[in-house]
């Protein structure tokens, strides 16, 4: 039975010369409702082949090139926190700020894995890094590179208060871009104030309040009762 091993864990830093905002970014009320059901996670699996670079040097270039574009996304790189003076949860920034990269292997083979044939969940969830969201502050983002027989993958986990699935394809265009040598297409907007919503930040502290009454803790339902599944689409459907 196959089995995904981590081999090392690091941090990759912002850069000094990062956009930062001045001060935490606070969630809207339609971001608030998500800090309870926080984790968002995404794997993408590449298939090798003669001119595929050795391991090492892939982790290499996911590295150097996550730092590059944590330049422009350095949120991504906070945390989140709970701000007690106001009641809000937002994500503080600091000149410390790093991303937790995690290499891994896995003796399965990736065709096989991505393929028609009945997938191993318990494989696919071992692709993506663990986080834990259950109390504040809790981290962002991290990311995971695993090796496999013919191929590899990368796994990205994200606090769903902090983005949506397109706000994170968002970051994971731009880390591709930075990988291949290229300048992302799309500049990111952190400004939350740019989001209107009758009641505002006082809104966003009634849905806090209502979600998350026990913060720091943000422990929400149990999602052991929902059924996972595995849809293969292609360019015909």
């Amino acid at each position: 039975m196959s089995q995904v091993r981590i081999v090392d864990a690091s941090y990759v830093d912002v850069p000094e010369t990062a956009v930062r905002p001045p001060g935490p970014i606070k969630l809207t009320a339609m971001e608030a409702l998500w800090i309870v059901i926080p984790v968002l996670q995404h794997v993408l699996l590449y298939e090798g082949d003669d001119d595929t670079p050795p391991f090492d040097a892939i982790v290499q270039s996911l590295r150097s090139s996550l730092a590059a574009t944590l330049r422009s996304f350095a949120p991504l790189a906070g945390k989140l926190v709970h701000l007690e003076e106001t009641g809000n949860v937002g994500i503080s920034c600091s000149a410390s700020d790093s991303v937790r990269f995690v290499v891994a292997e896995c003796d399965a083979d990736i065709g096989r894995l991505a393929g028609d044939e009945e997938h191993d969940l318990r494989v696919l969830e071992g692709l993506v890094p663990e986080v834990d969201m259950s109390l504040l502050p809790t981290p962002v983002l991290a990311v995971q590179a695993t090796r496999f027989q013919g191929g590899v993958a990368v796994g990205v986990t994200v606090h769903h208060g902090v983005a949506d699935g397109r706000a994170l394809w968002t970051f994971v265009e731009a880390w591709a871009a930075a990988c291949r040598g290229e300048t992302p297409a799309t500049t990111p907007c952190f400004d939350r104030s740019l989001v209107k919503l009758p009641g505002g930040e006082e809104l966003a502290r009634s849905v806090v309040r209502k979600v998350a009454p026990n913060l720091p803790s943000v422990r929400g339902c149990s999602l052991s009762c929902l059924i996972k599944h595995v849809f293969c689409l292609r360019s015909s459907n």
